[in-house]
């Protein structure tokens, strides 16, 4: 594809930017057609790191904040901003507001199959406003279910890159829960659970008694429901599970065991799977799309049907019981990160994207 005769000014906004985001963000700016901007809170003047200029901006919470209008429209007309990108939907909706009039294009981010309103009408401040130019999507699923709302030509995916660095630091330094060290089986979950029984934790409790096996231990990181932890303790397998609460080294958590499972009812495309599967863990997902889509089943970890204590229990069991395969799976899962999920081949979409956007050819 041919490239524009001038550098395509690219605006990021900071709200909901992980760590994939910023990956994006510097690896396009290394790229000779593309400045790139992204908002940061916290700072007081422009700065610039590893090539990316980051410019100082309040928190962007609400769908309207005036003052981050006033203050976007001011740096679109400043830098001239040939695009923005919002991989979250208060800094879409407050770029499509900071843009209006402008030729500036925007374009969007969608990580969930969450059901779209048409009769909401906070839903067109964001991604069914008219202005937004294209939508990058997580998985094919999120795509799918957008293609009834958008023609296909505005829709792109692009999973989201894990880089195997990233977890290094945990790999070389990993963390054992003191209880649970002469477990022959030793799992992990990572995940804030309170409030929101979708994530599986209840599941998989109860595939922990069904298992009723003391030579299984879980570790448990992050919040949880009170009554969920009152629940196990009280079972014949409570003193195997160790609630160790929000931590900021849940990667070092997950390190210091044998198996990552995700038993979740709903997700996307969860960046914790690709984490466990960095650090070589096999893995056991519900069947879902977006967990599913991210393992390979039989290959790089299990998959069980979401909400079925008793098919999540026999996978676990098969993990228990066939301890060469699993680290098989685990080295394979790996492999799987580096071959599918590289950084480069990500910034590579959305340059061909974004050029594509300004040539007029997407």
């Amino acid at each position: 594809m041919a490239q524009p005769s001038t550098p395509i000014r690219l605006l990021i906004t900071h709200r909901e930017a992980d760590e994939a985001i910023l990956v994006l963000a510097r690896g396009l700016a290394q790229l000779p057609d593309f400045e790139v901007y992204i908002t940061r809170e916290g700072i007081t003047s422009v700065t610039k790191e590893e090539g990316v200029i980051l410019l100082p901006c309040p928190p962007i919470t609400g769908k309207l904040n005036l003052s981050v209008i006033r203050l976007l429209r001011r740096y679109t007309k400043e830098y001239g901003f040939d695009l923005t990108y919002s991989p979250g939907s208060s800094g879409l909706s407050n770029a499509l507001m900071a843009t209006l009039g402008l030729r500036t294009k925007n374009v969007a981010y969608r990580g969930t199959g969450a059901r779209v309103r048409r009769t909401d009408p906070t839903y067109y401040l964001g991604i069914l406003n008219p202005r937004v130019r294209h939508i990058v999507c997580e998985t094919e699923h999120v795509a799918g279910y957008l293609r009834s709302f958008f023609p296909a030509g505005k829709l792109t995916v692009a999973t989201k890159p894990f880089s195997l660095p990233w977890v290094d630091k945990a790999l070389n330094a990993p963390l054992e829960v003191e209880e649970l060290k002469d477990k022959e089986l030793r799992l992990s979950m990572v995940a804030n659970n309170k409030g929101r029984p979708f994530k599986g934790l209840r599941t998989l409790l109860e595939a922990m008694v069904e298992l009723n096996d003391h030579r299984v231990g879980l570790v448990l990181v992050g919040n949880y429901d009170e009554e969920d932890r009152a629940w196990i303790e009280a079972t014949p397998v409570g003193k195997d599970v160790v609630f160790v609460g929000e931590s900021p080294e849940a990667m070092r958590y997950m390190a210091g065991t044998d198996v990552y499972v995700l038993p979740s009812w709903r997700d996307a495309s969860p960046r914790v799977v690709r984490e466990a599967m960095s650090l070589s863990l096999p893995t056991i997902v519900s069947d879902i799309p977006g967990s599913r889509d991210l393992i390979l089943p039989d290959k790089t970890g299990l998959l069980a049907p979401a909400q079925d204590a008793k098919a999540l229990a026999e996978a676990i069991r098969w993990m228990l019981m066939h301890s060469e395969e699993r680290r098989a799976m685990g080295r394979e899962g790996r492999e799987r990160i580096a071959r599918d999920f590289s950084p480069t081949a990500y910034t590579e979409l959305f340059a061909r994207l974004f050029r594509g956007l300004i040539l007029g050819k997407s």
